[in-house]
């Protein structure tokens, strides 16, 4: 009789003090052997299996299946076949059985002698399936013997320290279907034909010593896997085949080393493909881009060929080219693109570390201003700094959300010596050269300085103001357009002049009154004290009542003669200009200033025109200077020649259309297309008219078409060129679509543009030149199009576009000026929505527009609500 106690074990219960996890194929395995077995002994009573089920496999139900092939008597063979897991080390050998109570669930090579010692049989079999299995054996004492045996063998599936493997392929343990697939088939090369017994001692164990490593070798990555055989015997032992299919391709060692060779190659191909892959993902290497920016790419220079298949655009950073360092070897690698770094690598402040990397290559005063923007506190200012560092300082304030007041940035600026609250006359013989040896430019700076410094805190930024404008007078007094340049004086006087309406619209933004009665009264008493060409034209900034602005523009009309270049006179009109609407005061006053016009030297002062244009918008206009104007027209529609006069005069007319009676447009429109007719298509002239006209509504049918014509024949705007619209007054004529866009802009303020129309201006909206016209237009479409968006959708716009520093600049521009149109204290909490989400973005990119929306949005909010575009300036 055969006997055979058979045991799979893959999942295993949770025992005391282990886990082990599960074996797919074991049960499997078993069943298998049991079915050879079953096949080759059919006839009851030939065959006695007792098989031990997976979930009751304790120690003790192996010991009972023992038990019940002893109680047989001798045996003619007795077949052990144990599948599951092994373990080996220095104090434990033995099968791993299920868990039955507490303490290790191990079947132990002691446990092992005592059970298969217990069935007497003439030929004894051991098959061990399970890692280490030699480890076990070895300690077994049953095989070292034969005692009344012909024959005691084991075979073990690996050694000591090797693991025994499982295939999904073949759906059994590796060594188990060898064994089973020779026992099936009793064909293998080695064996020289088929056979229908295997000798197990010199036919089956040698078949499984080549076939099971060739296997593990080639479908384990390399992995080794040997089975071992031992044992004593004085006779052979062999067992049945049982005639069925194969079911495994045999394996040569020279097949098997070429498929290695074709694994090893393929691995050496997938490994290069991985780490590219790993290279693409976490690496990244910044160069200049194509937009004027850098940009930050996947991978790095030298992969760039292997890459060039893959997106390689991470980030654009809009950080301009122009600003990297002059110190060339800071510069070179940001130029080379060998600036590198590895994307996940985070700085301190939690934004991704290439803005650390691309800072470094940056002019120092451009690296700390985007080092504001992202977030970085702003070191205070050092001794002494000069004009540009003290606006670059106060204007990183406005980035900073510590920043509480501007104290650091506005004792630097020039006059602190003179900011007593007393009104004193102009010292004319005192001269201060630090002061005087300036230039317009450093006088500009610390004006752009002071009023940031003044949104920051208007309270603060006062006393500063009134010390600079003293500052101002004096080099306004012994400075000249021949030694500063043409027209610096007047720029210099209207930069300060206003950074009083900074102030004061800052103070009324909070609360406050304009100004206190305090300083209003020592603004005054200084501009009657010497100081008028500053601080009288300061207080036109002012957002005052009609009747005050009125009482300013009658005040300067006495220093007013008719020659605005004139030093003495530029404030007084400038003030007269700045006190304009549509009372019946103001129209007195513009009567007053055309008729000192016309009674000057040069009645046909160019001048003259861009104040009735300002009067026009103003609608400032009476009736009786409108039929002045509607005489002239007639005159100038009725004559042969047409001159520059008749042109002028038609510009004022597109800007005072509003104020033409119905019945005397027509000539007004006809001195319009005979001005549009004599000069070339794209004059800036024919744009500013066409745009009045739009923005009034008035405009003729097909107006539109007109100037779409025109400005679509803009090139896009790539940096560094902006399209200028400034002329001096009345003298130059800018040929070019610039005109046109702005044309476009205004007409687009008023009234719903097409889609084509608004995707053009947004196009354009990133030309610092054109940018403060668009802005409008674009609010005025989005307005009509949705409502206003909240911050959350800002902050989710401007982050929308890391690879497109142009659309996050559109997108940026037009929120700037959503923001700075809210209520106070809306914008306060949009402010400070901004700078949380700032700090919390790990982005650099959003970081640097969320601190450029937080700094422009503060400086919008400082400037006039209601723009006044004059074409000629």
């Amino acid at each position: 009789m055969i006997g055979a106690v058979i045991v799979g074990i893959g999942a295993y219960r949770a025992g005391a003090g282990t886990t082990l996890p599960p074996l797919k194929y074991a049960p499997a395995d078993a069943d298998e052997v049991e079915r050879y077995l079953t096949t080759c002994w059919p006839r009851p009573g030939d065959l006695r299996v007792a098989r031990v089920p997976e979930a009751g496999a304790t120690a003790d139900a192996i010991r009972q299946a023992f038990d019940s092939l002893a109680a047989l008597g001798r045996l003619e063979l007795c077949f052990v076949f144990l599948s599951g897991h092994g373990l080996v080390d220095e104090s434990n050998a033995g099968f791993m059985v299920q868990p039955n109570g507490q303490g290790l669930a191990l079947f132990d090579a002691t446990a092992l002698d005592s059970c298969i010692g217990s069935v007497r049989a003439e030929r004894s079999i051991l098959i061990l399936d399970c890692c280490f299995a030699e480890g076990i054996v070895r300690k077994m004492h049953y095989f070292s013997a034969l005692g009344d045996s012909a024959a005691r063998l084991y075979i073990a599936s690996s050694r000591e320290r090797q693991l025994t493997w499982e295939d999904d392929e073949i759906g059994h343990g590796v060594f188990t279907a060898h064994l089973l697939d020779l026992l099936k088939t009793g064909n293998a090369v080695q064996l020289g034909g088929r056979k229908d017994r295997l000798d197990v001692d010199s036919e089956l164990f040698p078949v499984l010593c080549e076939q099971v490593p060739l296997y593990v070798l080639d479908h384990k990555g390399g992995a080794h896997q040997e089975p071992v055989k031992g044992g004593v015997s004085i006779s052979a032992v062999s067992l049945p085949v049982s005639s069925l299919a194969r079911g495994l391709r045999e394996r040569t060692p020279l097949g098997t080393a070429l498929r290695r060779l074709r694994q090893l190659a393929t691995g050496l191909a997938v490994a290069g493909v991985a780490m590219i892959l790993v290279a693409y993902t976490l690496l990244y290497y910044v160069e200049p881009g194509q937009s004027g920016t850098f940009i930050v790419l996947h991978g790095t220079r030298w992969l760039q060929p292997v890459l060039k298949l893959l997106p390689l655009n991470r980030v654009d950073t809009g950080i301009d080219i122009a600003e990297i360092s002059a110190n060339a070897a800071a510069a070179a690698p940001l130029q080379s693109g060998y600036t590198t770094g590895i994307w996940t690598h985070v700085a301190s402040e939690g934004y991704r570390g290439w803005f650390d990397a691309v800072a470094a290559g940056l002019e120092p005063a451009a690296a700390a201003r985007y080092a504001a923007l992202v977030g970085i506190p702003v070191p205070p200012l050092g001794e002494d700094p000069g004009p540009a560092a003290v606006e670059q300082s106060a204007w990183m304030a406005l980035a900073d959300s510590q920043s509480d007041a501007p104290s650091d940035v506005l004792k630097h600026i020039p006059g602190q010596d003179r900011i007593s609250p007393q009104p004193t006359p102009f010292p004319i013989n005192s001269m201060d050269f630090q002061i005087l040896d300036l230039t317009a430019e450093s006088m500009q700076s610390y004006a752009r300085a002071l009023g940031y410094g003044a949104d920051l805190d208007p309270i603060a930024a006062f006393p500063a103001y009134v010390g600079f404008s003293k500052v101002t007078q004096e080099w306004l007094t012994y400075n000249t357009d021949a030694q500063r340049g043409r027209d610096a004086r007047v720029r210099v006087r209207d930069s300060v002049a206003d950074v009083l309406g900074i102030i004061t619209r800052a103070r009324t933004d909070r609360g406050l009154a304009p100004l206190e009665p305090q300083d209003r009264v020592l603004i005054q008493g200084l501009a009657d004290m010497g100081y008028g060409d500053v601080l009288g034209l300061a207080l036109s900034r002012v957002d005052l009542d009609s009747a005050d602005r009125i009482a300013l523009g009658t005040k300067a009309l006495g220093q007013f003669h008719g020659e605005p270049d004139d030093p003495a006179q530029g404030a007084a009109f400038q003030t007269i200009v700045a006190s304009l609407d549509a009372s019946p005061q103001a129209k007195q006053l513009v009567d007053a200033v055309a008729d000192i016009f016309a009674k000057s030297a040069n009645p046909q002062n160019s001048y003259f025109t861009h104040f009735l244009i300002l009067a026009a918008d103003a609608r400032a206009l009476s009736p009786q200077l409108v039929d002045t104007l509607l005489v002239a027209a007639r005159q100038s529609v009725a004559k042969s020649e047409f001159d520059f006069e008749d042109s002028e005069l038609a510009r004022v007319l597109a800007h005072a259309m509003s104020h033409v009676p119905e019945a005397d447009r027509q000539v007004a429109f006809a001195l319009i297309e005979r001005a549009a007719a004599n000069v070339t298509e794209m004059s800036m002239s024919t744009a500013e008219m066409f745009a009045a006209l739009g923005s009034l509504r008035l405009d003729p049918p097909g107006t539109l078409e007109k100037v779409e014509a025109q400005a679509f024949k803009a090139e896009p705007y790539t940096g560094g060129s902006g399209s200028s619209t400034q002329a001096f007054p009345g003298i130059a004529i800018i040929v070019g679509p610039g005109p046109w866009i702005v044309a476009l802009a205004q007409i687009g303020r008023t009234r719903e543009l097409p889609a084509r129309d608004i995707a053009f201006l947004r196009h354009h909206v990133v030309d610092p030149a054109l940018r403060a016209d668009i802005v409008p237009a674009l609010m005025h479409q989005a307005e009509s199009i949705a409502p206003a968006a909240t911050t959350e959708t800002l902050i989710n716009r401007l982050g929308s576009f890391p690879r497109d520093a142009r659309d996050r600049s559109v997108e940026q521009a037009v929120g700037v000026g959503q923001l700075a149109a809210m209520p106070r204290l809306d914008f306060v909490r949009a402010l400070d929505s901004l700078r949380l989400a700032r700090s919390n973005a790990a982005e650099p990119e959003l970081r640097i527009v969320l601190g450029l929306t937080l700094v422009e949005a503060q400086i919008a909010r400082g400037e006039p609500t209601q723009r006044t575009v004059a074409y000629a300036q």
